[in-house]
């Protein structure tokens, strides 16, 4: 019996799949197409829908080629990932199909039968190891150094702004910048960019030496800017280049960051300064708590990972630094932020997948009905909302198995921390 499908591991995050269908079987599915129109196909010499399937076969065969792909696709496409237990990510890669030129992907052969072939990126299968008994640290966070940065945000939200124009731009400003970058006196893609706020001069979101040099510019000031890309920068085209970019300054603002007293808090909304400071120091509370559990995260991760090398499918990571650039409202992105999105979505990714394969490994760590339903009845209360709507809306934009998934990984961290050896270290 002839083998219809072939799937063949291409790497780890890779397979190839060949379906050859045999005559007989694609002219059963041409027979279930026309079965399917009969009734509403019309062939010159025939009522609508009196066309014997024959004589829609023979009127109608090439007209009916795309639609029949699709069903054998969708057919053994499906069977293919069944049977051979993939987990496909993104769309396939259909060798020699060009949607612009062709109806279908594949080819029929004279016999009639039916050929076609892809590549499709899957999830690495994994065996995590060494995470039981890890070694780790559990970092100082300094929570009156958090309640002083929250009184500080307060302080900026309501600063005097003052439009500066005597002087050149100092750190801290708040200043709109135009530039294009040149390589070799070129001017690169991705290297321009046109009334660019930068919210504080020096939180170093350019190429290091950039916002530097920028210090100093006045308003309608033009300066040529000389720095070196990093050795290590994501775009190979880039790293250790030397370039140059014109840069001119358009405005720069100073800030001042009102007092704290009295008036402070009546317009954050409180009723008194005493009652801000309380407020703001349980909030750093909060924020410790989460901030120790983001720092146990990354290193227990991190040394995962050093123990557990795996390749990751590039679709899953562009769609996690597409996720992360969300976050910038469609502002142009300086290319060192870039590379630092990029490098935190692979991160992002390989976490998930490694969160994964340990639930699925750890048979006594799984999330409960009962432990599902607490957490839906939580959420549901933050978004204000019942606990039936949310679900509702959950399965509706298809965020269930998102929601559940961050669940499973919650518990899949509580039981490494669990099972870690862990020692106090440094403040953070």
């Amino acid at each position: 019996m002839q083998e219809i499908i072939k799937v063949e591991s291409v790497s780890s995050i890779e397979s190839k799949i060949s379906i050859n269908v045999p005559s007989n079987v694609v002219d059963s599915k041409f027979n279930e197409f026309f079965e399917s129109i009969k009734n509403k196909a019309t062939v010159p010499g025939f009522r609508q829908g009196k066309a014997p399937t024959s004589v829609l076969k023979q009127f109608l065969s090439e007209k009916a080629k795309p639609a029949v792909v699709n069903i054998l696709l969708g057919e053994y496409y499906e069977m293919a990932i069944k049977d051979y237990n993939l987990n496909p990510v993104g769309s396939p890669n259909i060798k020699d199909f060009d949607a612009s030129t062709s109806e279908y992907p594949g080819q029929f052969g004279f016999d009639g039968s039916y050929s076609v072939e892809f590549t499709v990126e899957v999830l690495p299968k994994l065996d995590i190891v060494g995470y039981n008994g890890l070694d780790i640290s559990i970092p100082e966070v300094n929570e009156q150094e958090l309640a002083v940065a929250k009184m500080n945000e307060c302080r900026e939200q309501f600063s005097d702004k003052k439009q500066i124009l005597d002087r050149g731009a100092q750190i801290g400003d708040s200043v709109v910048i135009d530039f294009v970058g040149y390589l070799d006196n070129v001017p690169f893609e991705g290297g321009a960019g046109k009334d660019v706020p930068l919210a504080k001069l020096g939180s170093s979101n350019f190429i290091p030496g950039f916002e530097e040099q920028v210090v100093g510019m006045k308003p309608d000031e033009n300066k040529k800017i000389s720095v070196k890309f990093p050795e290590n920068y994501h775009a190979a085209q880039f790293s250790g280049k030397d370039a140059i970019f014109d840069v001119t300054m358009h405005s720069i603002v100073e800030a001042t960051p009102a007092e704290v007293n009295e008036d402070l808090a009546l317009m954050s909304g409180f009723e008194n300064l005493e009652e801000m400071q309380k407020a703001i120091q349980k909030v750093a509370e909060k924020e410790k708590t989460i901030i120790l559990r983001q720092k146990l995260d990354e290193t227990i991760i991190s040394k995962i990972l050093e123990s557990n090398t795996f390749d990751c499918p590039q679709t899953l990571i562009a769609g996690e630094a597409l996720n992360l650039k969300k976050h910038f409202k469609n502002a142009d992105i300086p290319p060192e932020l870039m590379e630092k999105i990029n490098k935190n979505a692979e991160f992002n990714v390989k976490r998930a997948l490694v969160l994964e394969a340990i639930y699925e490994k750890e048979k006594n760590v799984e999330i409960t009905p009962e432990e599902l339903n607490e957490a839906l009845e939580e959420y549901a209360k933050m978004v204000n909302k019942t606990k039936d709507d949310l679900v509702s809306a959950l399965y509706n934009s298809k965020q269930m198995d998102s929601f559940v998934g961050q669940l499973r990984a919650t518990k899949v961290m509580d039981y490494i921390i669990k099972n870690a050896k862990k020692q106090e270290s440094e403040a953070v």
